[in-house]
């Protein structure tokens, strides 16, 4: 066999299959050209979003231990940071098919099975990535409109932002969730004692203004008071004095005289109803006085507890707020002006080179074959000879 041949031999063989390189050339090169031209073109919009850093990391324990089991079957059991968290949710069953339902993906692109039109989504349509350094996240979305790959991406985000709401439930959502139901019940029980206190007035007749009421109770008490006061002087003085007496004769006077007075207070009006035919008396005025007190006792009770509730309610809003991991966006999509795929130069030049490679490959095959087919000519006439 000839010894290896020279870089020059090469060529030579080369320069005599010079016109099949060059077909082989311009045929892969125009082919390619041809795809460029007819060849769908296909859009990419992109939009940068950055979780917020006020809770995140409570936030995102907090959705992990909500989603249990789940979080490692959509790959989210390792995360280290809460951009590969976003990532991982971007990529769940829940947001994909929301996307597929939304904009109708199983009709766009004659899709069967809905689980292969899952994976198409995941590998083809969206594309994540992180930055290490800033951690901000890009999401991006292709398609062959570019309008629909701006509002594809768009809804990546919308559908991320509702699935970290749903599963965001931490200890401040669970207070919110717990004042939130004691306020309703506060409310209630306000309610409640507010109409048992205007029914008691009504019917009772006591419908003054609480101040006046109480001014007239305190005077009735004090009168009691008073009167009770002088009978038990004048028990006193019967034990020991005769009823000539005088201590005994001004002290039975006085007594006369606070009962009198007590006697007219009492029989004062308290208030007449509108119509001026019922109208309450001072002599009952002490007992529906306390059930009045009691009621609006209750009726303040109430109130003071709805309005603990409400502040309660009101911090833990604020609280859950902070905690829920939020996703700020940064740069929304919008409907790019140039296009993503087919990229013509790169294309051409690849195609361009594999023709090259597959000629000269051929060339030297050929060549290698050609050499053969001269040896065993050669060595069958010699053996001939």
């Amino acid at each position: 066999m000839e010894q290896e041949r020279t870089l020059y031999e090469s060529l030579l063989i080369f320069d005599q299959r010079k016109k099949l390189i060059a077909t082989l050339v311009l045929l892969f090169g125009g082919g390619s050209v041809l795809y460029c031209l007819f060849a769908t073109p296909i859009y990419r919009a992109e939009t940068h979003i950055m979780p917020s850093s006020q809770g995140s990391s409570s936030a995102a324990s907090a959705m992990l231990s909500q989603l249990g089991g789940l979080g490692g079957m959509i790959g989210l059991g390792g995360i280290s940071t809460n951009g590969q968290l976003f990532i991982g949710v971007l990529r769940s069953q829940t947001v994909v098919d929301k996307i597929i339902d939304q904009f109708n993906l199983m009709e766009l692109y004659k899709g069967k099975y809905r689980l292969k039109m899952r994976d198409l989504v995941i590998s083809d349509i969206l594309s994540t990535a992180e930055d290490s350094k800033s951690g901000i996240v890009t999401v991006a979305a292709v398609d062959e409109n570019p309008d629909r790959a701006a509002k594809m991406a768009n809804a990546f985000v919308e559908e991320l932002k509702n699935v970290l709401q749903s599963l965001t439930i931490g200890e401040a959502a669970q207070r919110r969730v717990f004042f939130e139901q004691q306020l309703i019940q506060s409310r209630k029980t306000l309610d409640d004692v507010e109409d048992e206190l205007q029914r008691y007035q009504e019917k009772s007749g006591l419908v003054v203004m609480e101040p006046q009421f109480q001014a007239m109770l305190e005077s009735i008490s004090t009168m009691r008071a008073q009167v009770a006061a002088k009978e038990v002087e004048l028990s006193s003085l019967r034990t020991y004095a005769q009823s000539d007496n005088p201590s005994l004769k001004r002290a039975t006077t006085e007594l006369v005289a606070l009962r009198t007075e007590l006697s007219k207070l009492e029989q004062q009006q308290v208030q007449k109803t509108n119509d001026e035919n019922q109208t309450t008396s001072l002599r009952d005025a002490p007992q529906l006085g306390l059930e009045y007190q009691r009621r609006l006792r209750d009726v303040k009770y109430a109130s003071a507890m709805y309005d603990v509730m409400m502040r309660q309610f009101e911090t833990a809003k604020i609280d859950e707020a902070r905690e829920t991991m939020m996703v700020q966006v940064i740069d929304p999509a919008i409907p790019p002006d140039y296009k993503y795929k087919p990229k013509r130069a790169q294309i051409i030049l690849l195609a361009t080179l594999v023709g090259l490679c597959i000629g000269l490959t051929w060339t030297l095959i050929a060549d290698y074959i050609e050499t053969m087919k001269k040896e065993f000519v050669q060595k069958s006439k010699t053996v001939g000879e």
